[in-house]
């Protein structure tokens, strides 16, 4: 025989969704209003450990160990290095910058997110791409020994290999400016958690889900 119990059957319901208002903008209780202020300054910590990745990453790979290593894997480790970091560098930055405001807080429209959000990330991304051979040539060259350079280069890198150095450079600087989505800065993590809480009602009571698309 089944026997519900009495905690069951005197369980209050789930609290209503709150309600927001078409011009509601400031926080509503303190749970946005926490949410709000850790999004409102930059991320300092996140910024600090981005450029520690980027001296480490240019620092590793520029070492003598790598370039100078007999097998060419190793030393196509160097311009990934310092790609995945630089990328890293442009694309974090900017998701480390504030993201809200306590006088005004952004919330998804019924209609949804009618602001898309990557094509700011792929332009940063392209960035990267474009800009990651350059730094990982600079570090390269600045560190390169001589006389055992040619042209700030290993002498003994052939043609083929100086140009994978720039492809794989490349793509690892594109893709390390969209690492940062994945490892979000607090601000991006406290503005995405924030328009979670937001979307639940809207004046009139009406319970509405609306679509956001963010990386």
């Amino acid at each position: 025989m089944y026997y519900r119990s009495a905690a069951a059957v005197d369980a209050l319901p789930p609290p209503p969704p709150p309600i927001v208002a078409p011009g509601e903008i400031y926080p509503r209780n303190s749970r946005e209003e926490d949410l709000c202020k850790k999004a409102s300054h930059p991320d300092w910590v996140y910024l600090g450990g981005l450029l520690a990745l980027d001296v480490a990453g240019i620092w590793a790979g520029s070492s003598f160990d790598i370039k100078y290593s007999d097998s060419i894997p190793i030393r196509m480790t160097g311009p990934v290095m310092i790609g995945v970091t630089w990328g890293a560098t442009l694309g974090g930055a900017w998701l480390a910058l504030p993201r809200c405001s306590p006088e005004w807080v952004s919330s998804t429209p019924r209609e949804g997110n009618v602001r898309a959000t990557w094509p700011v990330a792929l332009s940063l991304a392209l960035l990267a791409g474009a800009t990651a051979p350059i730094v990982n040539g600079i570090a390269i060259g600045t560190f390169c020994a001589a006389p055992a350079c040619q042209g700030g280069l290993p002498a003994d890198w052939t043609t083929f290999e100086r140009e994978m150095h720039v492809v794989a450079a490349g793509l690892s600087g594109f893709g390390g400016a969209l690492l940062p989505y994945l490892l979000p800065p607090r601000t991006l993590s406290a503005a995405r958690e924030l328009d979670r809480l937001r979307v639940g009602a809207d004046g009139r009571g009406n319970v509405f889900v609306g679509y956001a698309a963010s990386f």
